[in-house]
C-alpha cells in the first residue's frame, strides 16, 4: 500500500513538473549585440490584439503590428510579428499606457511570419520616446543603436525608404539635370559660333 501511495505522490509530482514547464515559456538570456545582430527586421510600433492573425504553434502567435519606424529592412506599415502567448497580457498593459516597442525580428524555422529575436530579448519597451530596460548596460547598447541608426518610415510596397534621403536624392536628380542642360547649352552655343561665317 505504502509502495502504492508513493507512486502515486511520484506521478502526481511529476505530472504537476510537466504542467508548469506547458503553462510558462523560459528564454535564455541574450547579450543585445547578438540580438542587434541577429535580427534581418528591426522595427518600432505596436501590436493590434484585437484579433489573432496566424495560428500559432507550441510558442509563438501572430499578430498584426503597425509599423512606425524602420531601422532594419524593407516593411509596409502593417507587418505580422510573432509573440509568445504568454507575453501579450503585459505588452498590452504597455501599450494601453502609450508605450511602444521596438522589435529585433527573425525568420524563425517553419513561421511564415518574423519573430522577435530570442522571445523578449528583440522586445524593447519605449516610453516617451526612451528605452525602458531592467539592466543599464543593456538599456545603454540599444539606446546607443537606435540614437546612431537612421530609420526609415515603413513603405506601402515594403521597400523602407528613408526620411530626408528621398528628398535629397530629388534634389541630386534636379541638379543633374540643371547641369546637363547646361553643358548642352553651352555645347550648343559654341558649335554654333564655330559654324557661323
Amino acid at each position: 500500500m505504502i509502495r502504492v501511495s508513493l507512486c502515486f505522490v511520484a506521478f502526481a509530482l511529476f505530472s504537476l513538473s510537466l504542467l508548469g514547464s506547458v503553462n510558462a515559456t523560459s528564454w535564455v538570456d541574450l547579450k543585445p549585440e547578438e540580438v542587434i545582430e541577429r535580427s534581418t527586421v528591426i522595427v518600432q510600433g505596436k501590436y493590434d490584439f484585437s484579433h489573432k492573425r496566424k495560428g500559432s504553434n507550441f510558442i509563438w502567435v501572430g499578430y498584426d503590428f503597425k509599423v512606425e519606424r524602420v531601422y532594419r529592412g524593407g516593411v509596409p506599415s502593417t507587418i505580422i510579428a510573432g509573440i509568445d502567448g504568454f507575453d501579450v497580457g503585459w505588452v498590452d498593459e504597455i501599450q494601453q499606457a502609450d508605450g511602444s516597442f521596438v522589435l529585433f525580428l527573425e525568420q524563425s524555422d517553419k513561421m511564415d511570419y518574423l519573430t522577435p529575436v530570442g522571445g523578449p530579448n528583440g522586445m524593447i519597451h519605449i516610453q516617451n520616446n526612451e528605452v525602458q530596460h531592467h539592466d543599464e548596460y543593456e538599456k545603454s547598447v540599444f539606446t546607443n543603436f537606435l540614437n546612431n541608426t537612421k530609420s526609415y518610415a515603413p513603405h506601402p510596397d515594403g521597400k523602407a525608404e528613408s526620411i530626408g534621403n528621398s528628398n535629397i536624392f530629388l534634389i541630386i536628380v534636379i541638379c543633374l539635370l540643371l547641369l546637363l542642360s547646361i553643358v548642352y547649352f553651352v555645347y550648343r552655343n559654341v558649335k554654333l559660333r564655330k559654324n557661323r561665317p
